[in-house]
């Protein structure tokens, strides 16, 4: 389970980030808040690199996967609207409340890392 709460630090720091990158400019961007955020995530990294390097070394393959899923799955919440958030998740709900069916006619694979 620690591995699982690792990637979602990862996530939200990842989603953090670029929210603040996305305000920039705004009148709620502060230099202040980029900077502890910034310092934050540094101080998660440092923290967590030691369980990183674990998780990694005992299957690169699946911890690639992962990540990658992870980088693709900040991408779509960052850039996505309101509406489009709204249905997304409900869209997870669906899955939780029907996973045999989503696996059955859904596609989802990971990459063989040669």
């Amino acid at each position: 389970m620690t591995e699982l709460n690792y990637l979602k630090a990862i996530l939200l720091s990842q989603l953090l980030i670029e929210t603040m990158d996305s305000l920039k400019g705004s009148k709620f961007y502060k230099e202040s808040v980029k900077y502890n955020v910034n310092r934050s995530i540094k101080e998660l990294e440092q923290v967590f690199n030691t369980n990183y390097n674990n998780i990694y070394d005992n299957n690169p393959e699946m911890t690639t996967n992962v990540l990658n899923k992870l980088e693709d799955l900040v991408s779509k919440i960052s850039t996505s609207t309101i509406d489009e958030l709204v249905m997304i998740d409900a869209v997870i709900d669906k899955y939780h409340d029907n996973k045999e069916w989503f696996k059955e006619h859904g596609e989802a694979e990971f990459l063989k890392i040669e």
